[in-house]
């Protein structure tokens, strides 16, 4: 029996060697074999997404979380699968095997299949894996995009994917010209995000911020030191200094308007003292900042008033007892700011709890800086992060 499989792995090695196998794409698959692979792959993505969990409260059908992928199918998924209204590429129809178009694909699956797919991609298909492993936000993005595309005239792809404020060609700097094109196509030339209505606050803010904090957040793209299948593929495509000019582009446009903030107090806040410093229930504080001990009947806010209060409180006072900094010291639209920081106020309440939820996982690089905020975050309750962020999307409804 030894023998018969050492026999049987020299002419598997022998008919390698020989040169004779086909690997030819223009040849494709006898019938059996591709009907084979395709069985496979299929009871392989069926069987492998069967522990994927999709987040509580998720809603695939939301226009912001639809358009929040539109541009990364246009420039990742479209060469390949083709779009609404848009042809499918000879190139892509030679592959073996050929990527299908997705609007008549994407029923087959389920929502967990779909993640699978984006997120781990098929071998030897030239289907690639999620360019970020730590992103689920991105990928659930994405299948909430297909989920929307069988339905999906070629104005409406036209409009989300390739439309916006298109920047102008700039004679003799192509190049520039491209890059600021990449941008626009979800943040817009004025860097205030793309989107009406429900999908208004689909992006985060670039309009404004500083100079330095844009250049070397693209930069930490560009060189891998932060993750995001959205921002690391177009970031990539570009050299430092175009880079560094798309960064002068955004600072120079106008912050978005907002609620006056009002400023923090000035010197040094008193001190919070805990209702029962020996046995307070670690991280839950009331509106008012107080430890909540367990004994309390109220407990943690719970309605959107004093989940209010307690992010005004982190955002200005900060929590003294778990070593959290107000934002606003660090974070504030003022002039006199750190370069480094970027300004919260204006920033959409989900960008701002997805940020500080990575942090608190570990799972979320930068600049030189990123260190500060990962202390801070996982000092963060879950629920102080909802009160912080929901606090900052309460100043763009003003």
């Amino acid at each position: 029996m030894l023998a018969t499989l050492l026999g049987a792995a020299v002419l598997v090695l022998l008919v390698g060697w020989s040169g004779l196998v086909s690997i030819s794409a223009a040849s494709g698959h006898f019938a059996p074999v591709r009907w084979f692979l395709g069985w496979t792959m299929e009871n392989a993505v069926r069987r492998q997404s069967m522990p994927v969990d999709r987040p509580a409260g998720l809603d695939l059908s939301d226009p912001a979380l639809v358009l929040r992928a539109a541009g990364h199918f246009a420039t990742g998924c479209a060469p390949c699968h083709a779009a609404p209204g848009i042809a499918q590429s000879p190139v892509a129809q030679a592959m073996t095997p050929a990527p299908p178009r997705l609007e008549g694909r994407v029923e087959d699956w389920d929502d967990r299949a779909l993640f699978w797919i984006v997120r781990h991609g098929i071998k030897y298909s030239g289907m690639p894996a999620w360019p970020a492993q730590n992103r689920d936000d991105e990928v659930w993005a994405q299948v909430a995009f297909l989920r929307a595309l069988p339905d999906m005239s070629a104005e409406t792809y036209a409009e989300m994917a390739l439309g916006g404020l298109r920047p102008p060609q700039l004679p003799g700097d192509a190049i520039f010209s491209d890059a600021l094109e990449d941008c626009a196509r979800c943040h817009g030339t004025d860097g205030l995000g793309r989107g009406e209505g429900r999908a208004k606050e689909a992006f985060p803010v670039i309009a404004g911020q500083p100079e330095t904090y844009l250049y070397e957040i693209l930069l930490a793209f560009h060189e891998g030191r932060r993750e995001s299948g959205f921002m690391e593929p177009p970031a990539r495509r570009y050299a430092p200094e175009t880079l560094r000019r798309l960064a002068a582009h955004y600072a120079q446009q106008p912050a978005p308007d907002i609620a006056p903030v009002p400023p923090r107090p000035e010197g040094p806040l008193p001190p919070r003292v805990g209702q029962d410093e020996a046995g307070t229930l670690d991280g839950l504080e009331t509106a008012a900042g107080f430890e909540v001990p367990p004994a309390a009947p109220g407990g943690p806010p719970a309605s959107r008033e004093a989940l209010l209060d307690l992010g005004r409180r982190i955002a200005m006072e900060g929590l003294h007892a778990r070593k959290v900094p107000s934002c606003q010291s660090c974070h504030a639209r003022d002039e006199r700011r750190n370069p480094n920081y970027p300004y919260l106020p204006g920033q959409p309440g989900w960008y701002v709890e997805e940020q500080l939820l990575l942090w608190r996982e570990g799972a979320r690089g930068g600049t030189g800086w990123s260190h500060v905020m990962t202390e801070i975050a996982q000092n963060l309750t879950r629920q102080q992060i909802e009160a912080v962020s929901l606090w900052y999307d309460h100043l763009r409804e003003q």
